[in-house]
């Protein structure tokens, strides 16, 4: 049985996954200087969803929808307010 927070990471059956830096540095062992922020905008890459890599700044890292200015966060400008 899946608990609750991986039945929020599928949605419609996809597999939805935050890239952390670790996964960057997986990728590229000479760029482990850098914050996760500057490695996501480096890469131009965010999640990987069904396997494949996808950019998705300007969307609530949390539940993926788009992110508008009412409706940010104030501590955290990658998530919507329901989601922190």
């Amino acid at each position: 049985m899946m608990s609750t927070s991986e039945l929020k990471k599928t949605t419609q059956n996809k597999e939805i996954v935050l890239l952390k830096k670790a996964d960057f540095i997986n990728l590229k062992p000479e760029l482990k200087h850098l914050k996760v922020d500057e490695l996501r905008d480096h890469f131009k890459t965010t999640h990987i969803i069904d396997g494949k890599f996808r950019d998705m700044r300007g969307h609530c890292f949390g539940c993926l929808a788009s992110l508008r200015h009412d409706y940010t966060s104030n501590l955290n400008k990658n998530y919507c307010l329901d989601c922190l």
